[in-house]
């Protein structure tokens, strides 16, 4: 019994005609009766009592009637959530990221997402950088929103947005007129800084400030930017940051772009051999977003 011989038998028993369901089929009559014949014979029972002037159903065949329409349904289910699946339209995507990037753009691209294919989950573990790539190689989780790109061969990196360091200042301190300030002149600051074994952006910071002339005088380490402007606004001293930082922040402290410029670009890790449809397509949606005149 087959799902072919189901629709065959169910359009005869709509139409309890062998010869309008031949037509609604858009086969021959012979072949309708001959699987029909063919389903009865493995039932071992007849499922249509057939005269010169009509047809009706027996009483196995009004049950199959039942049956069959449930299977068909379940079928017709199973084919579409399995489409789904492969599509990359249904299933799990873990991701890591620090607070700092889930408290900026992510958690709108997220939400974005979820309106895109309502039917994959999304999960989010709040993690240190290295830890996230970590989790990445060991199949933990699925995607990395890292500021730093990938170093691993089984890993690549694709740019997820561009973002630049601002200086955060307190108020009250002597370059907050300034509509821009030049690394060197914090050279005489306190910092607060990302703990430099926390991630390679960190490290980035720091030797950024070591070219700039000066090896900056550490008040406070920490390994999230999101801790920082507290500790900024307790007078702590000073601390780059990426500029979404200023988002939830308080009046207490103030942004400024650094000049030469820097960068906290934002990239996804993944792995190169990723088998998940679904993370396929998460890259695939934001690709296309990137595209001149993609929504």
């Amino acid at each position: 019994m087959d799902l072919r011989q189901l629709r065959y038998f169910l359009t005869v028993a709509e139409e309890l005609s062998f010869t309008r369901a031949a037509a609604r089929l858009n086969i021959s009559q012979p072949p309708l009766s001959q699987q029909i014949a063919q389903l009865e014979a493995e039932l071992e029972t007849k499922l249509f009592s057939r005269t010169s002037r009509r047809v009706e159903l027996t009483a196995a065949g009004q049950e199959l009637q039942v049956q069959a329409r449930a299977l068909l349904d379940q079928a017709g289910r199973a084919r579409l959530q399995v489409k789904a699946i492969g599509a990359g339209r249904r299933g799990k995507i873990e991701i890591g990221a620090t607070g700092t990037i889930l408290r900026g753009n992510l958690a709108v691209w997220l939400a974005a997402y979820r309106r895109h294919a309502p039917d994959v989950r999304t999960v989010i573990y709040e993690q240190a950088p290295a830890l996230q790539v970590q989790g990445v190689l060991e199949h933990r989780t699925d995607i990395s929103f890292n500021r730093s790109i990938a170093r691993h061969p089984d890993l690549e990196s694709t740019l997820a947005w561009p973002e630049a360091i601002s200086v955060i200042l307190p108020r009250g301190h002597r370059l907050a007129a300034r509509a821009q300030v030049a690394l060197t002149d914090l050279a005489e600051d306190e910092h607060v800084m990302l703990h430099p074994d926390s991630s390679e952006f960190a490290r980035y910071l720091q030797q950024s400030c070591v070219e700039a002339g000066f090896l900056p005088r550490i008040s406070q380490q920490v390994v999230d930017s999101q801790s920082i402007p507290s500790l900024i606004a307790a007078g702590f001293g000073v601390s780059l940051v990426p500029a979404s930082a200023e988002a939830f922040t308080s009046d207490e402290v103030l942004f400024r772009p650094v000049v030469p410029a820097l960068v906290a670009d934002v990239y996804m890790i993944y792995r190169r051999h990723e088998p998940s449809p679904a993370v396929h397509e998460f890259l695939r949606w934001r690709r296309s977003l990137a595209r001149p005149g993609a929504g």
